[in-house]
């Protein structure tokens, strides 16, 4: 995450989260465990977050935006989802414990539908009729087959080189989305 963008209670707070993901699960930190790491205030955290959730959704969209969204500004398909991947082997314990959680407001969800927006402003920038079942079926088997896939790699250990994953995600999108990659 930028630093230099945030809150000094922001800063507090996603340090505390990493600390606390560093050694447990998501679901078994609680609201109490964050203030009392990040030493604020509760009116303090839910001043800047609804809940753990939300907090640990916003500290993934942080490094999501600069990495694998960045196709939507021009950047290369592959390259951005290296870079993706390189942020998840430097986070992997943290993202590990985030990813843990079957919660309905889980990090998997919310890294599904940040996957299918992106995929779905590439395309429409790139001329594809988004509206059509088609193409809707597409971005949605591309954002939660790439994402689970990428989840398994992170949660396995990581064995397989970055690069191989990206060429073998790439493979496998329908071609629906594979053609209007540049």
């Amino acid at each position: 995450m930028d630093q230099n963008k945030m809150t000094p209670a922001k800063q507090k707070i996603i340090s505390a989260l990493e600390e606390l993901l560093n050694d447990q699960d998501l679901d078994d930190i609680y609201i109490s465990d964050i203030v009392r790491s990040a030493n604020i205030s509760r009116k303090t955290f839910y001043r800047h977050y609804q809940d753990k959730y939300d907090l640990v959704n916003a500290y993934f969209f942080a490094f999501f935006q600069t990495t694998f969204e960045r196709i939507t500004y021009g950047d290369e398909w592959d390259e951005a989802l290296l870079r993706y991947l390189a942020i998840c082997e430097e986070k992997a314990l943290i993202l590990s414990h985030a990813y843990s959680s079957r919660d309905t407001n889980s990090l998997r969800k919310f890294d599904i539908e940040m996957t299918e927006k992106t995929y779905r402003k590439y395309l429409e920038m790139k001329g594809a009729d988004v509206r059509s079942e088609e193409m809707n079926f597409a971005i949605r088997i591309a954002s939660c087959g790439g994402t689970e896939m990428i989840i398994d790699w992170l949660l396995s250990g990581m064995k397989k080189d970055k690069r191989d994953l990206v060429g073998l995600i790439k493979r496998t999108l329908p071609h629906d989305i594979l053609n209007y990659l540049s």
